[in-house]
């Protein structure tokens, strides 16, 4: 259970550039990802981080996700360095 508010509130507090994109589309395509490739994360930077750093591991849907919220300018500069913006 506590994994799962942890988990929770990672993905609640994505970047604003996520946020305005579908924070609950990425929420739900990149969950698996983040716990299959990161273990528990505590923080949105952190998810992030390892979601790119994982990027060759992710599904599809989690790229795609993370592709369109790299379209914002408000997007983490990391963020849209590894993910190229698809609309």
């Amino acid at each position: 259970m506590l994994i799962r508010v942890l988990f929770a509130a990672t993905f609640l507090a994505l970047p604003i550039a996520a946020q305005a994109d579908g924070r609950a589309e990425i929420r739900a395509k990149c969950q698996a990802d983040v716990k299959a490739n990161c273990g528990m994360v505590l923080s949105r930077d952190k998810a992030i981080s390892c979601l790119i750093d994982n990027a060759a591991k992710l599904s599809g849907g989690c790229k795609t996700a993370l592709e369109k919220a790299s379209c914002s300018d408000q997007a983490p500069a990391n963020l849209k360095a590894a993910f190229a913006c698809k609309q």
